[in-house]
This record gives structure tokens, sequence and C-alpha cells, in this order.
């Protein structure tokens, strides 16, 4: 999806491959321009960070409590995660992680392992990657309580602010052609949704 977009924005870009702490500490230190972030997920602060500028928004995203179906029936409201360790991705941002105990692992494909494997009872994650890695590892998950909605978006050093009005050009022409929902559509159409 990115690379459409730069593709279409006629931005030369380098995609780089890292674990999603690493990319937070380059993004603030200057080593990569940008990332892909809902700013739902951000505390106030980091929100009005004078650093970032956020692209509009690619598409909205919905993260739940998800667990096994076995076990769904106690995840059902948001306050039952207080104090009860969490399965979270290292790095990732969660806006109240003060209310319960993370239990970082480095993906959201390893979020649906651990649940599998019952290294977890429940985790935190984004409804169409939960389903994706779902199917992928015959993992009989069910959703929870929604965590949070947001939508996600293009998160760039402010130096570079000035490509904002190509990217968000490239965002709307992409969404207008259908390509954003091809893209989407290319790797949950076969996933029954829940």
């Amino acid at each position: 999806m990115i690379k459409q977009v730069m593709l279409l924005a006629d931005i030369q870009v380098q995609h780089v491959e890292l674990p999603a702490k690493r990319t937070v500490k380059y993004l603030h230190q200057g080593h990569i321009d940008f990332d892909v972030i809902s700013p739902e997920w951000l505390s106030q602060a980091e929100k009005q960070n004078p650093q970032f500028s956020y692209s509009d928004t690619l598409f909205a995203v919905e993260e739940y409590l998800v667990s096994l179906k076995s076990s769904v029936a106690q995840w059902q409201q948001l306050n039952s995660i207080r104090n009860q360790p969490v399965g979270t991705v290292l790095g990732y941002y969660y806006y109240d992680d003060n209310r319960f105990k993370r239990v970082d692992f480095h993906s959201e494909q390893q979020l649906i392992q651990a649940l599998k494997m019952q290294r977890i009872e429940v985790v935190i994650i984004d409804k169409l990657p939960a389903l994706y890695w779902a199917e992928q590892f015959d993992a009989d998950i069910s959703f929870g309580a929604l965590h949070s909605l947001g939508n996600l978006k293009i998160r760039l050093r402010s130096e570079h602010q000035s490509l904002l009005p190509k990217i968000n050009t490239a965002i709307k022409e992409l969404k207008n052609s259908g390509s954003l929902d091809a893209i989407i559509n290319k790797y949950t159409k076969s996933i029954p949704l829940q």
C-alpha cells in the first residue's frame, strides 16, 4: 500500500524492515523519514509532537481484545484486562498500557501463535491481521471488547511536510480508484469475518 502511495506521489523511498520499537526510535532520531501509525494509539503529548506531521487516512483500524474461542466470554469488557497480562507487540503504542501488564511479542503473527499455544490468554490486535494470522495458523480465535478504533496514517518527520500534499493526493486517487481496497482485499477476501 505504501509502495503504491509513494509511486503515485512520485517520491523515491527505500523500504527498511525494522522491529516496531526500533522503527519508533529511528524515526525520532531522524534515521528514517516516516512510519505508518494510528494517531489514536498515541498519548496526547505524542500526538502534538511538532517533530511529526500526518497524512490523510489510509484506512480505519479496529483493535480488539482477542483470545481463543474457549475463553472469549471473559474478555467482553475492556475493563477485564485491568492488571492482567496482555499480549502486545514490542514497540507498539497502546494508549492505556498502564492499565494492564504488557507481554511483548515481536509481531502480530507471534501474538496469534502465542494464543494458539496458550502462552497468553488475551492479546490486543487489529481485526484484519488477527483474522489473517488465525487462518494461517488454524487458530480458533474470537473477538472480545473493542480496544481502540482509529485511522492508519503516514507519520512523516516534519522537515518533509512539504511532501504531504503529494502524498495526500496519491492516497485520495488510490481510494477513488478502488486500489487501496483491492490491496486490502488481496490479503483478506478469503478470510471469513467474525
